[in-house]
């Protein structure tokens, strides 16, 4: 009897459990996913930042020409919200940029939005990159 009980217990708290670690591998892809963006923006590797942008966001050949004839000097996140679903995340980066052609540091402070996409277990970007002027 007592076997059965542990049985029914441990069967209870089983999917706390599981929510619990599938939260974590959430976040933790989470983690990977900004190192890798973060990386790709400070090297002005535009063709890998765009991969995170949500197709239905932004298309691929739109993002790519929001970053037209520019290189980034220096990305920053400043702040992030975590929805308590943990599914979104709200960012504020700062960026320093100069275009090609002209040679004079901009600085602009903008807002991203991230998505959780569950059935790819992978986090795009809701919002495109801003309009750099």
């Amino acid at each position: 009897m007592k076997h059965l009980s542990f049985a029914i217990v441990l069967f209870c708290f089983l999917p706390l459990g599981c929510a619990a670690i599938s939260e974590q591998a959430r976040l933790e892809e989470y983690g990977r996913t900004m190192d890798s963006y973060e990386t790709a923006m400070r090297l002005s590797d535009f063709n890998a930042a765009c991969q995170y942008v949500d197709p239905s966001a932004m298309s691929r050949s739109d993002c790519l020409n929001r970053y037209d004839n520019l290189k980034m000097v220096s990305y920053e996140v400043l702040r992030m919200n975590l929805s308590k679903d943990n599914r979104e995340v709200t960012q504020t980066v700062d960026v320093e940029y100069y275009f090609l052609d002209r040679y004079i540091a901009k600085k602009l402070q903008y807002e991203q939005s991230w998505r959780y996409q569950e059935e790819e277990k992978t986090w795009v970007l809701n919002t495109g990159p801003p309009l750099f002027k």
